[in-house]
């Protein structure tokens, strides 16, 4: 997997995407705040350009406005059905961006997962650099594609992952992703939401061949059953 190109300004995406919702649905900046939890000097900063949102003010703004992450950044219909199925190719992730990370969001045409795929530039070089740390329900996986990233938490000591290593952790714990290498590290984070509204067991979007056959028992029994007439 290799960095999406970034001839887009992720900022003012987001910023003219945050606004065009809010007129549309007929809100004040005042009120998505009381929705979102977001202050209103934030969503005007978020509004003019002037600050790019992190990944959990993101989602909390799309809490406030009762839609989902990937129609926030990618407008348009999405699919919602069982057996759906998207593919992202090189140069299509959708781009936005924090002061200290570049995301681009995965599988967007898909609404309401379970799973929010992020592929991540990391720029932050010190945990000085964030005044917020991320926190959001439900949990977290990351793997280095390139680079050296420590992870920080409010719970764990920091600890490294270099290319190739991975971590898993509640992302109720506030945290934070810092590149320690020469250059900027590139991850993959996936972060599972609970809370999606169209929620689903993870077997519900399994191939049926995947999904554990019966135990071997239970089949004999059942086809000596079938013998004996019972």
């Amino acid at each position: 997997m290799s960095v999406q190109p970034a001839e887009t300004k992720p900022i003012g995406l987001v910023a003219e995407r945050l606004k065009t919702l809010r007129h549309g649905m007929g809100l004040t900046l005042q009120e998505l705040a009381q929705r979102s939890g977001v202050s209103v000097s934030n969503l005007s900063k978020i509004e003019r350009g002037d600050v790019s949102p992190s990944f959990d003010v993101v989602m909390r703004i799309c809490e406030g406005l009762g839609i989902p992450l990937e129609q926030f950044v990618k407008p348009g219909p999405k699919t919602s059905v069982s057996g759906r199925k998207t593919v992202t190719r090189h140069g299509q992730a959708v781009p936005f961006s924090s002061d200290e990370y570049n995301y681009w969001a995965h599988a967007s045409e898909l609404s309401r997962k379970t799973m929010v795929p992020l592929e991540m530039k990391v720029r932050a070089r010190s945990a000085e650099q964030f005044g917020h740390w991320s926190v959001h329900a439900g949990e977290e996986f990351v793997y280095v594609i390139s680079g050296s990233i420590e992870i920080h938490t409010d719970q764990y000591e920091p600890f490294t992952l270099e290319a190739g290593d991975s971590a898993y952790f509640d992302s109720a714990m506030k945290h934070i992703y810092v590149s320690i290498g020469e250059g900027d590290a590139h991850v993959l984070s996936v972060s599972h939401n609970p809370n999606a509204a169209d929620r689903a067991g993870v077997e519900g979007f399994m191939n049926p061949a995947a999904r554990p056959a019966p135990p071997v028992a239970l089949r004999r029994n059942s086809r000596q059953r079938k013998c004996e007439g019972k």
